[in-house]
């Protein structure tokens, strides 16, 4: 009885430490960071943010961040990815994303081990791995409107790829990604039909990567993606339980690289 106590004890204190870590380290240092320099979190209500900073954080320190010489992994950089992990995740289930492991950064365009092919990023949920290009990531984030974000898009992934294969939790609603997958499989026709698509090439060469390309353009250009594919746009909107376009986006006062 005595040793139970002491766990729960033991558990609440390691509860407390962590709570004041993230209010007196943690979270200050992340707000500093994104505040008027990512658009989407500086949108958020405090509520919200407060929300968005505990993900960032948890993403943080659970990942094992890998770098590829000759690239230096900052915890700037590192914290920009988990930043992108976290508005994906906000309003979905909270193990969302926990079946990887470990992200590996190159610091450019790489050749994948696995496909023998020049590459910005990818996943492989065999070993549990997110993999990015920092050349990627920087090219994504320069221009917030132009629907090309590696970081939003290798999540999509992950997220999709961990949807399909693991049964021991939620991840992403059911019956809401039948409704991706049946939208997709009549507007994949129209896209590769279509020169002047909404949606870049990429998006017709499978399900996965129109589903990728949809969420960097929901997340990214919401009031051209409304306008132009509105029933997509609600169903995801339904998806992720968030609507960026009720988000009223400021434009950033600095970038987040300088």
């Amino acid at each position: 009885m005595r040793f139970a106590l002491l766990a729960v004890l033991a558990q609440l204190l390691y509860k407390a430490y962590q709570e004041l870590r993230f209010r007196f380290y943690y979270g200050p240092i992340f707000h500093r960071f994104l505040n008027h320099r990512y658009a989407y979190y500086t949108a958020l209500p405090w509520s919200l943010k407060m929300k968005f900073l505990r993900l960032a954080r948890d993403h943080y320190e659970y990942f094992e961040f890998i770098p590829r010489a000759p690239l230096k992994l900052t915890r700037a950089m590192k914290a920009i990815i988990s930043c992108a992990a976290a508005q994906l995740i906000l309003f979905l289930p909270s193990k969302a994303l926990s079946y990887y492991k470990r992200i590996i950064v190159y610091p450019d365009y790489y050749n994948s081990r696995i496909t023998k092919r020049r590459h910005k990023g990818e996943v492989n949920p065999g070993l549990k791995t997110i993999v990015f290009s920092w050349r990627g990531i920087a090219e994504g984030l320069n221009r917030e409107d132009d629907g090309i974000n590696l970081l939003l898009h290798e999540f999509a992934h992950a997220l999709w790829l961990e949807h399909k294969m693991i049964d021991q939790y939620e991840v992403l609603d059911v019956e809401i990604v039948e409704e991706v997958e049946r939208y997709a499989a009549q507007e994949m026709a129209n896209l590769q039909a279509d020169e002047n698509h909404f949606f870049r090439k990429y998006a017709f060469d499978n399900m996965e990567e129109f589903f990728a390309v949809a969420v960097e353009n929901f997340f990214e250009r919401p009031e051209p993606f409304q306008q132009t594919q509105p029933e997509l746009y609600l169903i995801l909107a339904r998806l992720f339980k968030q609507d960026p376009l009720k988000l009223k986006m400021p434009k950033v006062q600095k970038p987040l690289f300088g």
